[in-house]
């Protein structure tokens, strides 16, 4: 006999594995990353300003994670790491797991 507590669980269930047949077929899909840096607020007068060798201030600290964004939506954190001669990321956060695409 099943109680109702268990049949939630087992309608539960079935719609996950319905969610995951959906998205099977699309699961190669490539997705564009946007890895943010930091950000900066300039004037028009400031941006022209820039040169060469110039420093632009960003609104984060040294050490601080970076964000990933997928269709601007903020999804993973990370840290900048250094890989032979090119810049990584070491995923340190996986933002809102339920939702993330």
């Amino acid at each position: 006999m099943i109680k109702r507590g268990d049949r939630l669980e087992v309608d539960r269930v079935l719609s996950f594995e319905q969610v995951v047949a959906e998205v099977m077929p699309f699961i190669e899909t490539p997705l564009s990353l946007e890895i943010q840096l930091g950000q900066a607020r300039m004037t028009i007068r400031e941006l022209l300003d820039l040169e060469p060798g110039s420093l632009v201030e960003l609104k984060k600290s040294a050490g601080e994670p970076m964000d990933v964004l997928c269709k601007e939506r903020v999804i993973i954190r990370g840290e900048v790491t250094v890989l032979e001669d090119t810049l990584g990321l070491r995923v340190t956060e996986i933002v809102d797991p339920d939702r993330r695409v």
